[in-house]
């Protein structure tokens, strides 16, 4: 689980992957599924590395999902879903909170786009005073979060609820905090879908209109966590969070040295502009990029995505950010 990871459940790749086979010499050979997917890959995750997080060496270990995996059944989802049908452009209604969680006011962390849901499960079972809520867009992953929490036993302080976060995240977080009282203190996006074609960025979880919700309704202090292993996709997302967040959202002051950030974006400012810019630059130049990227997940919890990349050895970008004192505009 963990943020819009592009996943698939280790025994679904299993059912698919198996089977395969090949002629060799007269002889059938079966196909090893890991090698063909790749790890990188948009085909989401190995068998091998699926089959590994439900182990006792997994970071996850502490939810004891190989047992609670003979319970719950796998899951077939639709690796890319569009988010732009009409059918995901309504405002969905918040779950009922003091339904759903045993003290609904705890402050709350929003993770978007859960997936694999692990993230979550691990997350609330290491913060017990803290209520966690994990989105996504594709039900069956949701139905199996929940399932996946009652066979491990992490039930009263996490929930897994369908919507499009895009469209519906602002007015949960208010029906949050008029409901319990308590804050959205932080909100996840760990490597959302990436949308690689330009004429699909448009269907980035990270658009302006969230910005502006979360900008809306969380309060000074609240953080934003971004992450994926998509250089590109972090730049995006971050500059978006920049650029159309009015002030109401910057660096988190203890993660980073903003006075400095602030120094090499001026001296950036003075320096020649290129000439070979792009003719449609707009002129706008980003201050956070002299920030740089988190070494260290400072949350303290992977997520699905990023124990597989960090396995094969390849980076992983991340942002923190914090709500200011601005008050935003609605």
């Amino acid at each position: 689980g963990g943020g819009g990871e592009r996943v698939a459940d280790a025994r679904d790749e299993e059912t698919r992957g198996e089977g395969a086979s090949a002629s060799e010499g007269g002889k059938k050979q079966k196909r090893d599924p890991a090698a063909s997917l790749g790890v990188t890959g948009m085909r989401n995750f190995t068998l091998r590395h699926g089959a590994l997080l439900m182990t006792e060496a997994s970071a996850f270990a502490d939810l004891n999902l190989q047992e609670a995996s003979k319970k719950v059944r796998g899951v077939r989802v639709r690796q890319h879903v569009n988010p732009l049908t009409k059918r995901f452009q309504t405002q969905a209604p918040a779950p009922a909170w003091r339904e759903v969680y045993r003290d609904a006011g705890k402050p709350l962390t929003i993770d978007v786009g859960c997936a694999g849901g692990r993230f979550d499960l691990l997350y609330a079972k290491r913060n017990p005073d803290k209520n966690v809520l994990g989105l996504d867009i594709r039900e069956p992953l949701v139905e199996r979060g929940l399932s996946w929490g009652e066979a491990s036993g992490v039930v009263d302080n996490v929930h897994f609820a369908t919507c499009n976060a895009t469209v519906s995240i602002g007015e949960w977080i208010k029906s949050y905090h008029e409901t319990s009282g308590a804050t959205v203190d932080l909100v996840t996006i760990l490597h959302p879908d990436p949308h690689f074609k330009t004429k699909h960025k448009k269907r980035r979880i990270v658009q302006a209109t969230m910005v502006r919700q979360l900008a809306r309704e969380m309060r000074p202090g609240a953080r934003v966590y971004l992450q994926s292993d998509v250089e590109e996709l972090t730049e995006d997302m971050r500059e978006k969070f920049e650029r159309f967040s009015d002030g109401c959202f910057d660096l988190d002051h203890e993660l980073y040295d903003v006075d400095d950030v602030r120094a090499k974006a001026t001296a950036a400012a003075n320096e020649p502009v290129d000439d070979n810019d792009s003719d449609d630059d707009d002129g706008w130049r980003s201050t956070w990029v002299h920030g740089g990227w988190l070494s260290e997940n400072p949350i303290g919890i992977p997520s699905e995505r990023e124990v597989q990349t960090l396995g094969e050895g390849l980076p992983v970008y991340r942002v923190m950010l914090r709500r200011t004192e601005k008050v935003c505009a609605n």
